[in-house]
């Protein structure tokens, strides 16, 4: 199969490869959900993984299709595109990968998984080299269908396993616009105590849980100054325009009050670029469209070289 000259691949969500595209300011080619770009660009949204080092070869069986991959790298995920029969029976003879599924917070150590396609019958694209450490960026939890108020829950987890590090016991979170209490329930757990700020309350079995503080005030009024300790977390998933988010950052970051922060920012209608790219002008920022993200994104700060990798 013929195709432009690239040098990354990235993988997006289908609604936003459009974006995606519009991020990397370039005219890639699209096959399946593989956008293939001359543009390595480390700041890009909508990318929810990169191949890195990508190769794109032609062969002529299975058995050599099998060698090249083991060559490559130890362990391999497929990323079914054309041919899946043949896709599926290359993948048959490849190392069992570990188990993609886990609980949170993750134990297990993720190791280095390449993706592969096919194109066609006898044309394979792959990657040994990729950004994030499970395939397509899909964090696969196991989840809990008992305890939180709702699945806002899963976005705090993806975005904590992407830090590698998360609230422990003897840390100070803040949860603004906590309700019904999502957030707070997943710090609470892993032992932080948490301040929880919402006009609207928490869900009753949240709200009691012990070393959940609940403040039923604005989100926007909290005033960092009358904060008297450290903030290790500062979270947001609270409901609002993405600049009256911005503005609530920029108050907290420039007030020096808080460690580490991570908002959602909920965008509205057709997504409009520049509305993430102000939160990107903040430097040691970073902003992802997480696998649990639906029409948002997420803001870290400051953001891990992880998350901010040099790719060029």
């Amino acid at each position: 199969m013929p195709i432009r000259p690239f040098n990354a691949i990235y993988t997006a969500k289908p609604d936003y490869l459009e974006e995606l595209c519009r991020e990397l300011n370039d005219q890639p080619e699209i096959i399946g959900n593989l956008v293939f770009s001359t543009v390595k660009k480390s700041d890009v949204c909508f990318a929810l993984d990169a191949w890195l080092e990508p190769k794109l070869v032609s062969f002529q069986s299975i058995s050599e299709a099998v060698r090249i991959l083991r060559q490559a790298g130890k362990f391999w995920f497929l990323n079914p595109i054309e041919t899946i029969r043949r896709s599926h029976l290359i993948l048959a003879e490849l190392r069992k990968l570990p188990t993609l599924t886990h609980t949170f917070p993750i134990m297990d150590a993720i190791p280095p998984i390449g993706c592969f396609s096919l194109l066609d019958q006898n044309t394979l694209v792959y990657s040994a080299l990729r950004w994030k450490k499970p395939p397509l960026g899909d964090f696969q939890f196991i989840e809990d269908k008992k305890n939180p108020p709702n699945r806002a829950y899963l976005k705090l987890w993806e975005a904590l396993s992407l830090l590698e590090v998360h609230p422990k016991s003897g840390e100070l979170v803040i949860d603004l616009g906590a309700s019904p209490g999502g957030w707070s329930y997943v710090c609470q757990s892993l032992g932080a105590r948490v301040i929880a700020i919402d006009k609207a309350e928490l869900e009753p079995r949240i709200a009691t849980l012990p070393r959940i503080e609940y403040r039923r005030e604005s989100a926007f009024g909290l005033d960092p100054k009358t904060i008297s300790e450290p903030v290790d977390w500062l979270l947001s998933d609270v409901a609002c325009y993405p600049d009256r988010l911005f503005e609530l950052a920029k108050k907290w970051i420039d007030s020096g009050k808080a460690k580490r922060l991570i908002f959602t920012i909920k965008l509205q209608g057709e997504t409009n670029l520049a509305e993430i790219q102000q939160f990107q002008t903040i430097p040691g920022a970073r902003v992802l469209h997480l696998f649990h993200n639906k029409h948002e994104a997420t803001f870290f700060y400051p953001a891990p070289v992880n998350l901010s990798p040099d790719w060029i």
